[in-house]
């Protein structure tokens, strides 16, 4: 009965690396103490999210400022493309994603990305060439909506031309985004990924697997379920 199926991206489909350079080099260059603006920089992390900070060299330039240091727009901009293969190196595609998601698309489900992230998060999705697997994305920072806020899931739901009832969405469960989804109607599937958010999210979970590659059986399952 499954019409579509939406996906979170990190720790779903992208899974984060030990030892990320990226903001120590970019802090280096620019002559920013780590210590000091990192702190500031996460502070930022739902407005830019939500896309009131519009982006990552706006955001390094706030954290910047929050200490007492202007670093010019092109200053920082320059840094972050200098750096950005260092952040795209400590990220790795999920070995299960690309052959469920295929696997998806031939069975003829619409999928959809539904991610809380900023632009720096879409160029990971695209530096891994993710985008050909779905029909449409959805970012935070483009619609100004966060997970768990049901309008993120609804105009996922609208762009498909499916209904919330008719889809599944699968992730790690972090921000509640598996209660969001439920509260519109679609079916829930959680992948413990043993996070500090994993046994909250059981909660709100009509099943919980312990990798993508389960995805299609409970996706039968749940169907058979609502039948």
């Amino acid at each position: 009965m499954f019409q579509g199926v939406c996906f979170d991206l990190f720790s779903t489909l992208v899974h984060r690396s030990p030892g990320n350079p990226f903001f120590r080099d970019v802090g280096q260059e620019l002559g920013l103490d780590l210590k000091a603006w990192k702190p500031e920089y996460d502070k930022l992390h739902d407005e830019t999210m939500a896309g009131i900070v519009p982006g990552i060299v706006e955001r390094i330039s706030l954290a910047a400022k929050a200490t007492g240091v202007h670093c010019a727009p092109d200053a920082v901009r320059a840094a972050v493309t200098h750096h950005f293969p260092g952040m795209a190196g400590s990220f790795e595609v999920d070995d299960q994603a690309v052959e469920l998601l295929s696997a998806l698309r031939e069975q003829g489900l619409a999928l959809a990305l539904v991610s809380n992230a900023s632009d720096h998060a879409e160029w990971i999705f695209d530096h891994f060439r993710l985008r050909e697997y779905f029909d449409i994305t959805v970012f935070s920072h483009r619609v100004k909506t966060l997970k768990p806020h049901p309008g993120i899931y609804l105009h996922a739901t609208d762009q498909l031309g499916v209904s919330a009832e008719s889809c599944a969405f699968v992730g790690d469960g972090q921000h509640h985004e598996l209660a969001g989804a439920r509260g519109v109607g679609m079916a829930t599937i959680l992948l413990d990924r043993g996070l500090a958010h994993t046994e909250s999210a059981r909660a709100e979970a009509d099943v919980v697997l312990d990798g993508l590659a389960g995805v299609p059986a409970a996706l039968e399952e749940l169907s058979a379920a609502r039948a």
